[in-house]
């Protein structure tokens, strides 16, 4: 397995234009994983999943609302696995919905994932509800998925394409390595977001003890193809 890469849903979506709305650069973003067949790709809900899971106090739990997120994130999976296709990958959804649990620790099986890898097909998840002990269903972010992913495969790259070219200092300045959860600046997230956004991100990453890249939307395919673009976060 060559990489796990997750694809934000603020690029892939326009938060700020309402509810399921892609982005003007959706297409250019997917065709840049042309050719790169053997990894995994996550990608995150945006405007289709975001609004929706905050309407319902999702985050945190709750027994209303799960069918309205997962059916909104689902319809732009779809979107998202007919432009993978159109591009020349064998694109394979995997619910994750129906993968994992939280008590409170979070558990995903994760044992096909390399099997469909090594047919040819590149497995695609998601960030979505899941069932949560006593609490009804709660969120599960793309990032979650990525760390999980990694810790049990060790792809060769981990990364996540952003709307940022990585994590920036108070110059606007992209910063090589984050270490510490205190190395950057507070961000703003742009839109609704309930899975803490760009410190959510970088937190996970550092607790999880993985390595990844954070880098634009412009250089997927750079990273795809052993560059090193963005910020190394380990």
């Amino acid at each position: 397995m060559e990489y796990v890469v997750k694809v934000g849903g603020s690029i892939l979506t326009r938060k700020k234009q309402g509810e399921k709305t892609l982005s003007k650069d959706f297409q250019k973003i997917l065709s840049q994983f042309q050719g790169h067949e053997n990894g995994v790709i996550v990608h995150g809900a945006g405007s289709y999943g975001h609004p929706q899971a905050e309407k319902h106090g999702l985050k945190n739990g709750s027994f209303e609302g799960a069918l309205e997120v997962h059916t909104a994130v689902s319809e732009l999976d779809t979107h998202v696995l007919e432009e993978l296709s159109k591009n020349g990958l064998k694109p394979v959804p995997v619910n994750t919905s129906s993968i994992a649990y939280r008590e409170p620790e979070t558990r995903i099986n994760l044992e096909n994932i390399e099997k469909i890898n090594n047919e040819g097909f590149s497995p695609v998840l998601h960030g979505d509800i899941i069932p949560q002990e006593g609490e009804g269903f709660s969120i599960i972010s793309g990032d979650e998925i990525v760390v999980k992913l990694q810790q049990k495969y060790k792809a060769d790259k981990v990364g996540f394409c952003t709307s940022e070219k990585g994590v920036l200092n108070s110059q606007g300045e992209v910063i090589s390595e984050v270490n510490d959860i205190d190395d950057f600046p507070s961000l703003e997230v742009e839109g609704k977001d309930v899975t803490g956004g760009m410190k959510g991100k970088i937190r996970e990453i550092l607790e999880s003890g993985v390595q990844a890249r954070i880098f634009g939307k412009e250089e997927l395919r750079e990273f795809l193809e052993g560059e090193e673009p963005g910020t190394l976060v380990r």
